[in-house]
């Protein structure tokens, strides 16, 4: 999928989470603009898959919430109960999974946690020891049989055939409550991005702090990271960097909120214009320093690259003064963007 249209499919989830809009509100939003980016048509692009997308990932973000609360709940209730909804459209597999009951931290939970797959309506029930004797049940003593068997499985895009837990979807077979969505889509993310060409990547990172995500992961409201500018060459160079993404980690967020309260969300645009216009000067150890003046205000960003030179993050972003550029040049290498 194209990084733009990504972008626009994930603000309007988000928004769809976050505001409660339905599925009318969200294809209503979303239509006009594939149809615009020619992403509409037959499979490609159709209301059909429109609620696919929709369905999925509410029904993900509510299982993410409630192994939240499974995890807060345990001591008092340590069984969960596999909950399949009986009727004809209920996969078979899926039927002889219900009333399953296993201690919620049973390594069967970290495959077969719900949702099991595309429209997959199963879910858990948490349940005490009082619980269980109320309602006759006793804990199944282990998995059902048969379920820990895989089947292959050919990803058509990347040529990888890969094993899969029978009965549940490719994409599926994992813990969504035990994942680190945040970091798994930035992961995702900035992976497209290092692929995509030069264009096409500054414009998957431009203009985020326009959006309420972007205010929202500032304000601690998610985790993981978040894509703010690309490395040019010269500057990748420089450090030994592999990405050329730079990412804003939820924790830097975090302490730029509390060192540098003046900041504003509008004020992250200048992260990659600092590093394509300013003079950046190599600190060693794998960090890079910009400074740039603009309007009429010094900004410094610094960014620094992992140890095994796989991810960038940026430091810091904050107004400077005359006398740190003059520190910069005494002490660091200037970055020779000429080729000299």
């Amino acid at each position: 999928m194209r990084l733009d249209i990504l972008r626009d499919i994930h603000a309007s989830v988000d928004r769809s989470i976050a505001e409660g809009i339905t599925f009318a509100d969200f294809e209503k939003e979303l239509e006009p603009l594939l149809r615009k980016k020619g992403w509409w048509g037959g499979e490609l692009g159709s209301r059909r898959r429109l609620r696919i997308i929709f369905d999925t990932n509410l029904r993900m973000s509510y299982a993410k919430g409630r192994w939240d609360m499974i995890e807060r709940q345990a001591a008092n209730a340590p069984y969960l109960m596999y909950d399949a909804v009986n009727d004809s459209r209920t996969r078979p597999e899926h039927l002889a999974w219900d009333r399953i009951v296993l201690p919620w931290d049973d390594p069967w939970w970290q495959t077969h946690y719900p949702p099991n797959g595309w429209r997959c309506r199963c879910s858990v029930i948490q349940l005490s020891e009082r619980e269980l004797e109320e309602f006759g049940l006793k804990p199944s003593g282990g998995p059902p049989a048969g379920s820990g068997q895989t089947r292959p499985w050919l990803n058509k895009v990347t040529g990888e055939t890969i094993d899969v837990p029978v009965g549940i979807d490719p994409g599926f077979g994992h813990n969504v409550g035990r994942l680190n969505l945040g970091r798994d889509a930035a992961d995702r993310l900035v992976a497209k991005i290092d692929a995509a060409d030069e264009t096409l990547a500054r414009a998957a990172v431009g203009n985020p702090w326009r959006t309420a995500m972007f205010r929202r992961f500032l304000g601690g409201a998610s985790d993981g990271d978040w894509p703010v500018a690309t490395l040019d060459p010269a500057a990748r160079a420089a450090i030994g960097a592999k990405s050329r993404t730079v990412r804003l980690s939820a924790a830097t967020a975090a302490k730029q909120g509390r060192h540098h309260a003046e900041l504003t969300s509008s004020d992250y645009a200048r992260v990659q214009r600092v590093l394509d216009e300013g003079d950046l000067f190599d600190l060693g150890r794998g960090r890079l320093s910009g400074f740039l003046e603009v309007d009429g205000q010094l900004w410094r960003v610094v960014v620094k690259r992992t140890g095994d030179r796989s991810e960038t993050y940026l430091s810091t972003l904050h107004m400077a003064r005359p006398r740190d550029v003059a520190a910069a040049r005494r002490r660091s290498k200037r970055v020779d963007r000429e080729g000299n």
